[in-house]
Order: C-alpha cells, then sequence, then structure tokens
C-alpha cells in the first residue's frame, strides 16, 4: 500500500448531518477494533483486521472503550444544551456530571459500567464530585478552579481531551471561534490546546468539491501552534511557489506535494516507511508500519495525534487507515478512536447502512442522488460510498455493541447543529 497523491482525494461530499453521524460512528468502530491491541508492544500480536474479543478486560468483540464513551457524553451535553436553557451548548459543570455520570454509574458504556479511565480524567472527576450536586454557581466555579489548580502540569499531557474532543469540531464547524472558546474550558488540565483546536475541518471542506488531503495538510503545516512540540511534528516552512492568476493551478499542487512529501515529518516518515516495506520485500499481508521509534502511539497527547495523521494521511479509504492505526499497539484504541473521528469526517458520503451482499450500497439521500446524477457520473455514488464503507467495515459495524446508543446521540448532535446553523 503506497501513499496516493493528496491533491487528487478530495472530500467525500455529504451533508452536515450525516457528517456527524458517521464520524460518532467511526470513533466508536475503530476504537473497538482497536481495544484487544491496546497496551500490546508493536508487531507482537496477529494483525488485526475483524473485531475480537478484548482480553484487556475481559470483554467480548465489539466493545469500545472510555474513548468512545467520553466523546458521547461531551456529545449528549452539548446536544440536550438548548433543553437546559444553554444555548450556545457549552456546559461544563454539565459535562463533567456527564463524565461522573458514566465513571460512577455507566451511562454511555457498552457495557453499563466504566471499565477504564484514564488517570488525569480520574482525578479530576474526584476533585469535581463534591460539586456535582451544587446549585450555586459560585460551589461550581469553586470546583473548576480548583482541576485547574491541581492538574496544571506536565503529567496532565495525556490524550483524553484529544479522545473526546470530536464533538465541539462537530457542533461548531460553522463557527471556528466558538469551536476553540469551548475547546480550551473543555479541559482546564490540558496544556496541549493547540491539537485540541485542530477541528475536523473536513466538515466546512465538505461544502465544496475541491478540497483535498493536499489542503487538510496544509492547514496542519500552516496553523500558528503556541506549542513548540506540535510545531515541529506538524509544521513546515510553506515554500514560495509560482501562482498563476486563477489560484493554485495542477503544477503548483504537484510542486507543494512535491516538497511535503521531501520535507514534512509525517509525510516524510510514510514515504520512507513504504520504501523500505518494499525494499524488504515483505509478504503482500503484512502493513506498512515504522517502527515505534519513529512513530509512538503511547498514551502522551502528541504521540497520539501524529500517530493517528500517519494513519490517516498514509491511506485512500476509511478501512485502510483503521487497520493501520489499530495495529501500531500500544495505545491503539485511542489512535483508532481520533483516526476514526478524522477519516469519518473525510469519507462518510450519505450512505448510512452500509454495504450489502448484493454489492448495493445503502440508501443515499434524494438530495445526495440529484447532486451525484448533476455531475454527470453514474458510478460516482458507488465510488464515493467505497471510499467510507465496504463489506469489512460494514461488518465491524454489524459486530458493534450498543450501537444504538451512538445514534441516539448523534440526532442529539445533528438537530442542535442544524438549530445553531439556522441561527448563523
Amino acid at each position: 500500500m503506497s501513499m496516493s497523491i493528496l491533491s487528487t482525494q478530495l472530500v467525500t461530499p455529504a451533508s452536515p448531518s450525516n457528517k456527524i453521524r458517521l464520524s460518532l460512528l467511526a470513533t466508536a468502530l475503530v476504537d473497538a477494533l482497536g481495544g484487544p491491541a491496546e497496551f500490546r508492544r508493536r508487531f507482537s500480536f496477529k494483525t488485526v483486521t475483524s473485531m475480537v474479543s478484548n482480553h484487556n478486560f475481559n470483554l467480548p468483540k465489539g466493545v469500545w472503550t472510555d474513548d468512545t464513551s467520553m466523546a458521547l457524553c461531551l456529545a449528549r451535553s452539548i446536544g440536550s444544551s438548548k433543553l437546559r436553557g444553554v444555548e450556545d451548548g457549552f456546559d461544563e459543570h454539565d459535562q463533567l456530571t456527564a463524565y461522573t455520570n458514566w465513571w460512577s454509574r455507566g451511562e454511555l458504556s457498552a457495557t453499563g459500567r466504566c471499565f477504564d479511565i484514564g488517570n488525569t480524567i480520574s482525578r479530576a472527576l474526584s476533585i469535581y464530585e463534591p460539586y456535582v450536586n451544587a446549585k450555586d454557581p459560585a460551589a461550581r466555579a469553586k470546583g473548576l478552579r480548583e482541576i485547574k489548580t491541581q492538574l496544571d502540569h506536565e503529567d496532565c499531557s495525556g490524550n483524553g481531551s484529544l479522545m473526546r474532543v470530536l464533538p465541539v469540531g462537530l457542533a461548531y464547524w460553522e463557527e471556528e471561534e466558538k469551536a476553540r472558546i469551548g475547546m480550551r474550558g473543555m479541559d482546564r488540565c490540558y496544556r496541549q490546546s493547540d491539537a485540541g483546536s485542530l477541528r475536523p475541518v473536513g466538515v466546512s471542506g465538505s461544502q465544496t468539491t475541491t478540497f483535498s488531503k493536499l489542503d487538510l495538510l496544509e492547514y496542519f503545516t500552516t496553523f500558528p501552534y503556541q506549542n513548540e512540540e506540535l510545531r515541529k511534528a506538524l509544521a513546515v516552512p510553506v515554500p514560495d511557489l509560482p501562482n498563476d492568476n486563477l489560484g493554485k493551478s495542477d503544477r503548483d499542487a504537484a510542486q507543494l506535494e512535491s516538497y511535503y512529501r521531501t520535507n514534512h515529518p509525517i509525510i516524510r516518515l510514510i514515504i520512507d516507511t513504504h520504501a523500505e516495506h518494499v525494499k524488504a520485500k515483505r509478504q503482500s499481508t503484512s502493513l506498512p508500519i515504522p517502527s515505534e521509534k519513529a512513530l509512538p502511539s503511547s498514551g502522551y497527547v502528541l504521540h497520539t495525534l501524529v500517530a493517528a495523521l500517519y494513519c490517516f494521511f498514509a491511506s485512500s479509504t476509511f478501512e485502510e487507515g483503521a487497520i493501520l492505526a489499530v495495529n501500531l499497539g500500544n495505545d491503539a484504541d485511542t489512535v483508532g478512536a481520533i483516526y476514526g473521528g478524522l477519516a469519518g469526517v473525510w469519507y462518510a458520503g450519505d450512505v448510512l447502512e452500509g454495504y450489502s451482499n448484493s454489492g448495493i450500497f445503502g440508501k443515499f439521500s434524494s438530495s445526495v442522488i440529484a447532486a451525484y446524477r448533476s455531475l454527470g457520473s453514474a458510478n460516482e455514488e458507488e465510488e464515493t460510498t467505497k471510499r467510507f464503507w465496504s463489506k469489512r467495515v460494514d461488518g465491524w459495524r454489524k459486530d458493534l455493541v450498543k450501537r444504538e446508543f451512538i445514534e441516539e446521540v448523534a440526532e442529539e448532535l445533528v438537530q442542535f447543529q442544524a438549530s445553531s446553523s439556522d441561527s448563523v
């Protein structure tokens, strides 16, 4: 599997509502797929391509982990906010209450209990627990200050914020500043706020027909990072390439992509890893995955983000990237969940029901069918659908435990985003 040309890989067009639905589903799919490989050293286990039992926690196949549960908690808090009189959707007290209910009572868990939780969020919830039932805003504010005071240090650089940030970007994709404010407030001990601010721009990109992976790479490359580690990992100086009067030409895109293939650390690693894979004449069933030293996939937020982006840019379909992500081992479920959220936004179209045995894909919305027909391509519907759905991915969907929870929460977020969009 070699890296396809980025400038020709366009975001799949779809309604924002279905981007929301499928990105949350994708998060759970790859989270559950990667759960059994969590804590395992890279290359020490059989290649994961299907849902299997999670022996780490004695769970059956298809069970998603804390990554998805916490994303659903945040999505529900935002999606139900207007019912509580919170017009902009962001309510830190309600979010912490939702996380506490998951932690203590197993709400929005695939098993009915919290079987795993990160150290930082566990400490934060323990600090805030006395304030969960507080009615006085001053008391709630005190609890938030205590979290900030006790957890604002280097030990709080885990990937918890990154794993659950997706709903903020989905809800506020039309309002970037509001998304950034929400992300900054979401985790007061989260020191790498730059990473959380990298919203899923594929939602807005899906409203065009020309937004490519090269454009997305430029977004990451030119983002105004405040954190030096993120800047080194994701940004390179943008070359001064010639432009014509019509904007970036095909030639300019080729020049820019060539530059990134040589100079961008993630893209360079993808190219080098594939070359080594071919040179070593490894089995066709093996994966072009670099060493743990070259691409760590630990619980450190920077490692998790870079690993997820590696899988996204190294692949050209949802399935390909998902299999790469979960076979990295270590914090495979979280890398998978973060990859799944991004790739779900990117590849998901308006097909929600998967792949049937007859080879005919699930139902399209009438508006999307009309849009594709207007492009004059009879095969475009199926070709774009295959970027997300495949027989294997549909098998993952069928094996996913408590899928109805994900669908229910997704609908709440869809309704919130639609009502917010009407007021923008």
